[in-house]
């Protein structure tokens, strides 16, 4: 259930921040804009359309996102220090589901392979054959 009211305290208008960001980062990266609408990322995020706009319309006086009027609807777009910081957020959110999946192990997975960098015969990952 989405919550009807504006979450404006210190640590709600923090987690807003970076979710929002992080949103837009990824919607741009998925190749979805870099020039995005308040119905567009509300499906991305468990929140009301008003408290939406409330933290859209603080992040932009922030400076980290600039508003383009297309046919009567706003959008919003990164600054270029927003860019940087969402990126930034984006890439701290996920930066543990950015490693290798199983069979992409390389040389420093302590799993796989030992301190000498040969590949261990009991490899925990069952990565694909050392082709040497």
């Amino acid at each position: 259930m989405k919550n009807e009211t504006i979450e404006d305290s210190a640590l709600r208008s923090l987690f807003w921040k970076d979710e929002i960001l992080q949103v837009l980062y990824w919607m741009h990266g998925e190749g979805m804009g870099s020039e995005v609408s308040l119905p567009q990322m509300l499906p991305f995020l468990n929140t009301s359309y008003q408290n939406l706009e409330y933290h859209l319309h603080k992040i932009t006086e922030a400076g980290l996102l600039l508003t383009l009027d297309k046919n009567g609807t706003t959008h919003y777009k990164f600054s270029e220090s927003g860019r940087k910081e969402g990126g930034r957020q984006f890439a701290e959110a996920f930066q543990g589901m950015q490693k290798a999946g199983h069979g992409e192990c390389g040389p420093d997975c302590e799993f796989c392979y030992g301190t000498d960098g040969v590949k261990l015969e009991n490899c925990v990952h069952n990565c694909a054959s050392d082709p040497h």
